[in-house]
């Protein structure tokens, strides 16, 4: 395996998979209801792929919606489940990604370069068993969409001989037609891990070191975080680092908007663009006074006396801010990643800002 698969998903995570193994399907918009004010429709994206390739493969399935690939649209919701089943006892994962085109559907897009995102969702599974995640996500201010949609699946084992993957989704997609709106989805995703000094985007052995993604904005008003994130340990193999100890491992996720830019936190990356690991005190000293605190997620498991550490959490994130927040062109917001506890762990965050004029 790579030592950096990370490198992978993130590619996924950016809308430019070119993963090994890509396969494409065409799916017709033939599952849709009407409403009661005939205005919304609802497409059913149901879809299973089983595979035992590592190199982060994709299947990618098109559907043609509204009237023409021309026309556009608003996303008012998303609802559904989402399985990811391990047929051997090693570490998986998953990234699941919707997405439009706008203008004509692309005959063979496998790199999804001219794509807009609409949702991504990561799954981990460190052990043989199957686990179902339920997505309920409600858009009071809509995503953009046109009459071109992306349904992928990319990932499964991570090395060579492990069980096979299989994927699972049975989701439902609510639309309308109508002039696209002036919202824009903004990407707050990344992947970091601890207890090893490799894999992900960056890692650290060093459980009490923290990473700081930064992101330069554009103007707007960011309204609303959504997406999910998962947090794993690894299987225990000899293929990663070891399982945690003691009483309980956890992670947590802030995301803080720092009126003014970036400044300290863009200097604190490496050449690949990634943050280094740095103290919390460090990073919380590079805070300006008028930072915003937009949100914070903090997981935590509790360790079985007699069971084993291996785990995956798992959360659905839906926050709708208070009131729109400023955002001027150049303003940054700042993700922290942490830890808690020893043993190795693979940190994601697939979460989206949704941004308003």
């Amino acid at each position: 395996m790579e030592a950096r698969w990370g490198s992978a998903l993130w590619a996924v995570a950016m809308l430019s998979i070119t993963a090994a193994g890509a396969s494409r399907a065409w799916a017709q918009d033939d599952d849709w209801r009407i409403s009661g004010d005939g205005a919304h429709r609802v497409l059913h994206i149901q879809q299973t792929v089983t595979t035992s390739q590592v190199g982060f493969p994709q299947s990618l399935f098109m559907y043609p919606i509204l009237h023409g690939p021309n026309s556009t649209g608003e996303v008012r919701a998303l609802w559904g489940t989402i399985t990811l089943k391990n047929h051997g006892a090693e570490f998986s994962e998953v990234l699941w990604v919707l997405d439009y085109w706008q203008g004509e559907c692309p005959a063979d897009d496998q790199s999804l370069a001219g794509s807009n995102t609409i949702w991504t969702e990561i799954q981990k599974n460190p052990t043989k068993s199957e686990d179902t995640i339920h997505v309920d996500l409600r858009f009071p201010n809509p995503l953009p969409i046109t009459g071109c949609v992306g349904f992928v699946f990319a990932g499964g084992p991570l090395v060579e001989g492990a069980g096979a993957v299989t994927m699972s989704a049975d989701l439902y997609l609510e639309y309308q037609r109508s002039d696209s709106p002036a919202n824009a989805v903004v990407n707050f995703a990344g992947e970091y891990c601890f207890g090893q000094d490799w894999g992900c985007q960056n890692a650290t052995e060093d459980d009490a070191l923290v990473f700081a993604v930064p992101i330069v904005m554009p103007a707007g008003h960011l309204v609303e975080l959504y997406g999910d994130i998962s947090d794993s340990t690894f299987d225990g193999s000899q293929n990663f680092g070891p399982l945690p100890t003691g009483e309980v491992w956890g992670a947590t996720n802030n995301f803080y908007l720092l009126p003014g830019g970036c400044e300290k936190f863009l200097s604190n990356l490496n050449s690949q663009g990634f943050p280094n690991p740095q103290p919390l005190a460090t990073l919380n000293g590079w805070l300006p006074s008028n930072t915003i605190h937009l949100d914070s997620v903090p997981m935590d498991y509790q360790i079985p006396r007699s069971g084993t550490s291996k785990a995956s959490l798992t959360r659905q994130v839906e926050t709708l801010l208070p009131y729109p927040v400023k955002v001027t062109a150049g303003d940054c917001v700042v993700v922290f990643y942490g830890r808690k506890g020893d043993g190795a762990t693979d940190d994601e965050t697939q979460i989206h800002g949704v941004l308003v004029q």
